[in-house]
C-alpha cells in the first residue's frame, strides 16, 4: 500500500492538469469544480492507457514501470496547462463579486452528501468485488493480467487452438479493456491484488460526477441554488449510489464521461467556448473504451451535434455521408472479422439466448423499471412533469431542446433493445436495463437543471403590457 497514496496523487494531478489543458484558464468558480469533478475520470483514464502501453510487466512492476510515463505525462499536460493559461491573458481572469455565504439550510443538503460519500467509501473498502458481471467482463482480465502481464484474451475456439501459453479465454472476453487496464493500474499502485484499494475509484468517481455536472450547471447559467438542490437529488438516488460502491462495474464510469461529454457541448453551444468542445470529444472517445453502449451513445451525440452544427440546406448531404461511412464502416468491421459485429448479429438474431418473452411483457418491465420501482425515486414523473410545465422554453432555448432530444433518443434505443431483441430478457429480470438507463439519469437531472433554469428566467421578466 507504499505506492497507493503518491500514485492517487499523481492520477488526480495528471487529471487536473488535463483539464486544464482541454479546457483553459478558469474563469469562474464553477470552472474550478467542474475541474475536480473531470480530473478523478481523465486521471484514472490516462493512467489506464499508460498501463497498455507495457503490456508485458506484471504486478506491481508495471506500477514502477510506468511511473516515468506517468510523470512525463503530468509534466507535459502542466506545459500546455501553462500555455493555456498564459494564452488567456488577464483578462480572462477577472475578479468577480464574492459570492454569498452558504446559508445555514444549505448545509442540510451538503452534509447528507458527504455522509453518504463515507458509506460508499466504507462499502468499497471493506467489499470484495462480488458481481458476476464485474468478474465476468472487468475484473477478470485485470487480476489475471496482475499475475501473468497483460496476456491475450481470445474466443474458447481460438484458445483452445492456440500454443500461447499466456493465452486466456473468457465468456465476455470481446468486452473493451480499459476499466481493465484501470484496475490494473491501481492493483500495481496498491502494491497486492488489493480489491478494497481498487475499490476506492468507484465512490470517488461518484462524488466527481456530482461535481462535475453541478459546475457544468452553473456554468450553463443554473444558480447555485438550483445546482446544489439538483446535485442532492442525484447524490439521493439509489441504483446510482449503489453503482458507487459496486465496484467492478462500467456503468457509472459511461455515465460520467456521457454526461460530462454532453454538458460540455451544451457549453460550447451556449458561448463557442472552444476549449469546451475539446473536453466534449475527448470525454466521447472515453465511451467505447469502457463499454459497448458507449459507442452506441457517443455515435448517437456525434450524430446529433453534426445534424444542428451544420447549416440546414446542407443536412441532408450529411446525413448521408454519415449513412454511407457507416455502413462502409460496418461492411469493413464484417470483412475484418471484428467481435463486436458478431456479438451485435447474435444478440439481434437471438443466437446467444431461445428465452421467449412476450414484447408487452418487455416493454412493462421497462417501464416499471422506470416509474415503478425505487431505483429512481420520483426523477422520471418529475421530468415529464417539468417538461409538459415548460415546454415552450424547449423551443426558445436550443440547449435545453437538444437535451431533451438526446435523452428521448437514448431511452428510445434502451426501449427497442430490451422490448424488441432476445435482450428483453434483462427487462424482465430488472437487471441490466435498469443499468443502462443509469446512463442517461445524470442527464436526465441535467435536463431538470435547464428547465428550472428556464422558469426562474421567466419568472424574473417584467409582466407584459
Amino acid at each position: 500500500m507504499s505506492n497507493l497514496v503518491p500514485g492517487w496523487c499523481l492520477c488526480l494531478l495528471l487529471g487536473g492538469m488535463l483539464w486544464l489543458a482541454l479546457a483553459g484558464r478558469p474563469r469562474a468558480r464553477a470552472d474550478w469544480l467542474a475541474a475536480a469533478g473531470h480530473a478523478p475520470l481523465l486521471g484514472l483514464a490516462a493512467c489506464g492507457l499508460l498501463a497498455a502501453l507495457r503490456p508485458a510487466v506484471p504486478g506491481e512492476a508495471l506500477f514502477r514501470a510506468s511511473l516515468p510515463l506517468l510523470a512525463a505525462a503530468v509534466l507535459l499536460a502542466a506545459g500546455a496547462a501553462l500555455w493555456r493559461w498564459r494564452a488567456a491573458g488577464p483578462a480572462a481572469a477577472a475578479a468577480t463579486a464574492a459570492p454569498a455565504p452558504l446559508r445555514w439550510w444549505w448545509w442540510l443538503l451538503l452534509i447528507p452528501i458527504a455522509v453518504r460519500f463515507v458509506f460508499l467509501l466504507d462499502e468499497a473498502l471493506l467489499r470484495p468485488v462480488f458481481a458476476w458481471d464485474a468478474w465476468n467482463a472487468w475484473s477478470l482480465k485485470a487480476k489475471t493480467w496482475y499475475s501473468l502481464g497483460q496476456a491475450p484474451f481470445m474466443a474458447p475456439a481460438d484458445w483452445w487452438a492456440s500454443d500461447d501459453p499466456l493465452a486466456r479465454t473468457a465468456l465476455a472476453w470481446r468486452y473493451p479493456e480499459l476499466l481493465s487496464r484501470i484496475e490494473l493500474w491501481l492493483a500495481g499502485a496498491a502494491g497486492a491484488w488489493n480489491e478494497g484499494a481498487i475499490g476506492l475509484a468507484w465512490p470517488l468517481l461518484w462524488l466527481s460526477l456530482i461535481a462535475g455536472c453541478a459546475g457544468q450547471w452553473l456554468a450553463l447559467g443554473v444558480s447555485r441554488r438550483q445546482a446544489l438542490i439538483l446535485a442532492y437529488a442525484l447524490a439521493s438516488l439509489p441504483l446510482l449510489s449503489v453503482h458507487g460502491a459496486l465496484a467492478g462495474y462500467a456503468d457509472l464510469w459511461v455515465a460520467a464521461a456521457l454526461s460530462f461529454g454532453v454538458l460540455a457541448w451544451l457549453r460550447w453551444r451556449r458561448a463557442r467556448e472552444r476549449s469546451q468542445l475539446a473536453v466534449a470529444l475527448v470525454c466521447l472517445a472515453l465511451l467505447p473504451l469502457f463499454k459497448f453502449e458507449g459507442a452506441v451513445w457517443a455515435l448517437l451525440v456525434l450524430g446529433a451535434g453534426a445534424l444542428v452544427e451544420v447549416p440546414a440546406r446542407r443536412r441532408g448531404l450529411v446525413v448521408a455521408a454519415a449513412v454511407a461511412a457507416g455502413l462502409a464502416g460496418l461492411l469493413l468491421a464484417w470483412l475484418l472479422h471484428l467481435p463486436w459485429v458478431t456479438l451485435i448479429r447474435d444478440v439481434l438474431s437471438g443466437a446467444t439466448d431461445s428465452v421467449n418473452i412476450s414484447r408487452w411483457s418487455a416493454a412493462l418491465a421497462f417501464l416499471n423499471g422506470l416509474f415503478g420501482q425505487n431505483n429512481w425515486h420520483l426523477l422520471w414523473p418529475l421530468l415529464l412533469a417539468a417538461l409538459f410545465w415548460q415546454r415552450d422554453s424547449l423551443r426558445r432555448r436550443p440547449d435545453t431542446g437538444l437535451l431533451a432530444l438526446l435523452l428521448a433518443g437514448g431511452l428510445c434505443a434502451l426501449f427497442v433493445l430490451f422490448v424488441f431483441t432476445p435482450a428483453a430478457k434483462w427487462a424482465a429480470s430488472a437487471t441490466a436495463a435498469n443499468r443502462l438507463v443509469l446512463h442517461w439519469v445524470p442527464l436526465a437531472v441535467s435536463l431538470l437543471a435547464l428547465l428550472w433554469r428556464e422558469a426562474a428566467a421567466d419568472k424574473a421578466l417584467p409582466p407584459a403590457h
